[in-house]
């Protein structure tokens, strides 16, 4: 499933429409996609895993979320079209919930687990039932250190539980404890301020540079590479990725040398060192 960083990814992406009206169809009729057909696509956002696209002078909102298998492909027009849309639409290839067509660019969206209309109380209340967003400059931390603190559930669940912190994903959560030295069974109620804060602020940084190198970096000899290519206005490559416990279960971990475990947490599997990471 995509972490947030790749779902802000994907909204940047389809902001390229923004400002153009679009012809706007549903190839398997799950959408109501006319509501949005001959409208100019005013904003795309990102808010943890989910996206959500509105139109000027239209009080509803496309609220999509790709799960597993879900996917947005956005593609420029070989030549620009004077401002008309082209005259005729490329054939559809899968499951096409969502099209958009403008004079400059195509985009489709695939297998989404949601592709829905909502007016301004459904984009409220799915607001009000997600936690911050590390990504946004609205974020509140302060909600989810709440949250952490007030339950007694493990803090690996609760980092991916997105009631409590919106975008992070099993990759993320740990590489985050790992980086954090923290037990991933520690209940949240055991959580202080201070370990919280600091937490956060990694969050914050990591994501930050997924969105930019384009995906998940947490190597510290990666990460400065990528900032280095970034500050240059480069692309980041995409090297062999190397986590320090993620998807390593059985191998030594690389500071400390103790083997490193996974358990079954909810529906993914946990990865942590218990020599780095213990209460």
């Amino acid at each position: 499933m995509a972490e947030g960083h790749a779902v802000h990814g994907i909204a940047a992406r389809l902001r390229r429409l923004a400002g153009q009206p679009v012809r706007s169809s549903s190839p398997n009729g799950e959408l109501e996609a006319a509501v949005f057909d001959g409208r100019v696509i005013a904003d795309v956002q990102a808010v943890g895993k989910h996206l959500l696209v509105t139109a000027v002078d239209v009080p509803l909102t496309v609220h999509l979320h790709l799960a597993m298998d879900g996917a947005v492909s956005v593609r420029q027009h070989h030549r620009a079209l004077d401002g008309a849309y082209p005259r005729t639409e490329p054939p559809v290839h899968g499951n096409v919930a969502w099209r958009l067509l403008s004079a400059t660019h195509h985009a489709e969206v695939t297998d989404p687990a949601v592709c829905e209309v909502l007016d301004e109380d459904g984009v409220l209340a799915l607001r009000a039932r997600l936690g911050p967003d590390p990504l946004r400059d609205d974020a509140e931390p302060d909600l989810a250190r709440r949250r952490i603190q007030n339950s007694r559930r493990p803090i690996g669940a609760l980092l991916i539980d997105q009631k409590v912190i919106a975008g992070i994903g099993n990759v993320y959560r740990a590489e985050l404890l790992h980086r954090a030295r923290l037990d991933p069974f520690t209940p949240g109620h055991d959580v202080d301020d201070d370990t919280f804060a600091a937490l956060w602020q990694d969050t914050v940084e990591l994501m930050t540079l997924g969105l930019g190198a384009g995906w998940i970096v947490t190597d510290e000899g990666q990460m400065t590479a990528a900032r280095e290519a970034l500050v240059r206005g480069e692309p980041v490559p995409r090297w062999p990725k190397r986590y320090a416990v993620y998807g390593r279960a059985g191998q030594p971990c690389h500071v400390c040398g103790t083997t490193l475990r996974a358990e079954r947490v909810g529906l993914q599997r946990l990865f942590w060192c218990p020599g780095c990471q213990h209460s």
